[in-house]
């Protein structure tokens, strides 16, 4: 069943005006939804199965059918740390998955090799970042923060994880003491290039573990995934 995100959920006798454009055009226009069609309506707190009422190019009123449980919520917070790719698509690409996945909130990354440092605008993330949390059944939409430098945050993590292609003998499952019973996790995705080697050493006086994806070099937003993945398994 679709899914929709309005930051209000405010019904009046279990009836809701919507008004939003993007819903409007893609319920009537795309989906050719019809009165007594259902979808559900999510606002980060609360979600509901609706029916229409009335459709027009305008609006919708729809009547509220029942209130549902999500459990496609994770219970940890995982911030990632994602390195900036040369193409903006990529970095968008990042983002879709990583909401689908259950990132909370991903951070640009800012390294010595980022060749790129402009993205797309932070209005477009937000709209792939929430397109991507109706399609996957999540409740809340993972926050996009403003690009931060390596070199400043590498060594205020509480609890990091590095992504380091020749370390190769720990890997994520090596750290499940450390993730067991987490309340956050953060992720670090390098650059194309690769981290510097005064980064590396940054990153050994830290306290963030490193660790290995296996030994073939995945491309970085490759890398987030997969990381991710392994992240979030079970949780």
């Amino acid at each position: 069943m679709h899914r929709f995100y309005l930051p209000s959920l405010d019904f009046k006798r279990d009836y809701l005006e919507i008004f939003d454009h993007r819903i409007v055009h893609q319920a009537g226009k795309v989906l050719r939804m019809w009165t007594d069609d259902f979808f559900r309506l999510f606002d980060g707190k609360n979600e509901y199965q609706v029916q229409i009422a009335e459709i027009n190019k305008r609006r919708i009123l729809v009547k509220k059918v029942q209130e549902l449980k999500n459990k496609a919520e994770p219970k940890i917070k995982v911030s990632l740390y994602q390195a900036i790719p040369k193409k903006p698509a990529l970095f968008e690409l990042v983002v879709q998955k990583a909401t689908e996945i259950g990132v909370s909130e991903i951070f640009p990354l800012v390294t010595e090799r980022t060749e790129n440092r402009r993205m797309s605008k932070f209005q477009r993330l937000h709209l792939i970042a929430m397109e991507a949390t109706e399609q996957c059944g999540r409740m809340k939409i993972p926050v996009i923060r403003h690009p931060v430098n390596y070199d400043e945050i590498v060594g205020k993590l509480r609890n990091g994880f590095i992504a380091y292609e020749y370390e190769g003998t720990r890997y994520l499952a090596d750290y499940e003491k450390d993730m067991k019973g987490a309340s956050e996790i953060q992720i670090i995705i390098g650059p194309e290039g690769g981290l510097s080697e005064s980064e590396l050493a940054l990153a050994k006086e830290s306290s963030v573990k490193p660790f290995s994806l296996g030994p073939r070099i995945l491309r970085t937003e490759t890398a987030a995934i997969a990381a991710l993945s392994l992240m979030m398994l079970n949780r």
